[in-house]
């Protein structure tokens, strides 16, 4: 998983790509394997930002970037746990580490049933079954020791260059360098960033600018938008095998409560991805949950089925 830097003007989506980007990242992960740590840089000056993620159950901080105390304690936190597992790792990488521990596990356990020709449980006592049965899967296990981290962050340039006045602005520094640190020595300790800005002028000369493998640029939203225009968060992925054309979703529009048809499918060609759906006649509009608190509510059924508990918060102070 590398490094990611979303850029795009106002109106172009970066925020809702953000959301989507979350919304992918904790499906693919149980919460005790992968916690989201998000980001608002602009303080909740731009509008909600990304605390419509705070129901996934993956999500362990949001930090709001307006209270300089909880800034300062959210950027000592994160140096230090970027130091713990500098520590930990030694020179292996986050893969090569968990590969390792999971090599000494299994070979314990294959120790385990060589003794009496028995598994063994971990309080050394016998677990007896009919010969010949298979037990049943248990998806319940033990917590990753090391889980991975992704850091979500919009308004990256209000971080680095903050407004006259910004409630956040003495702080903004602290957390400036730990973001720095992430892009620096991140992917090799499982802690990953995920980034937006709306001015590349003020991000450029940062450390994720300088170093990331993919960005995303969104395209400029229309300055007269009319109803066959394309929705916000059309852009390109740019990578070092080239740039690949993309069309984000969107998680947090509410969807309708009810209509007079049924969900249909139909074949659609990437030259219309993005283009208005075709009016459907609709009881109600707007009033009903949006996609992103659904998943979220399915992911902490699924998580308390396995008791998959929540990776912890890092900094002490959390709300």
């Amino acid at each position: 998983m590398s490094h990611l830097l979303v850029e795009g003007p106002p109106g172009s989506g970066r925020t809702e790509l953000l959301r989507a980007l979350a919304a992918s990242l904790a499906v693919g992960a149980r919460p005790d394997d992968l916690g989201l740590l998000l980001v608002d840089g602009a303080g909740g000056m731009r509008g909600e930002g990304l605390a419509a993620l705070t129901e996934l159950p993956h999500v362990t901080e949001h930090l709001v970037a307006s209270d300089p105390v909880r800034m300062r304690a959210f950027a000592q936190a994160l140096g230090a746990e970027l130091k713990r597992r500098a520590e930990l790792l030694g020179p292996l990488s986050f893969a090569q580490w968990h590969e390792a521990h999971r090599d000494r596990e299994e070979g314990g356990e294959h120790g385990e049933q060589q003794q009496g020709g028995a598994p063994l449980s971990a309080t050394r006592t016998l677990r007896l079954r009919p010969g010949g049965q298979r037990p049943a899967q248990d998806v319940r296990r033990a917590p990753s020791p090391l889980p991975r981290l992704a850091v979500l962050v919009d308004d990256l340039d209000a971080l680095v260059a903050p407004a006259l006045g910004s409630p956040g602005r003495p702080a903004a520094g602290s957390v400036m360098r730990a973001l720095e640190a992430i892009a620096r020595d991140g992917e090799r300790l499982g802690v990953h960033l995920l980034a937006a800005s709306g001015a590349h002028d003020r991000t450029a000369s940062t450390e994720l600018a300088r170093t990331v493998r993919l960005r995303a640029v969104l395209d400029a939203p229309p300055t007269a938008p009319a109803p066959e225009d394309p929705t916000p968060g059309r852009g390109r992925l740019v990578g070092p095998d080239g740039a690949t054309p993309f069309q984000a979703g969107r998680v947090t529009g509410r969807i309708p409560r009810t209509a007079t048809r049924r969900p249909t499918v139909a074949p659609l060609e990437w030259e219309r991805m993005g283009d208005p759906p075709a009016r459907r006649p609709l009881r109600e509009l707007g009033n009903g949950p949006t996609d992103l608190a659904l998943l979220a509510s399915a992911m902490d059924r699924a998580a308390r089925s396995v008791a998959a508990a929540p990776v912890a918060p890092l900094s002490p102070v959390h709300p």
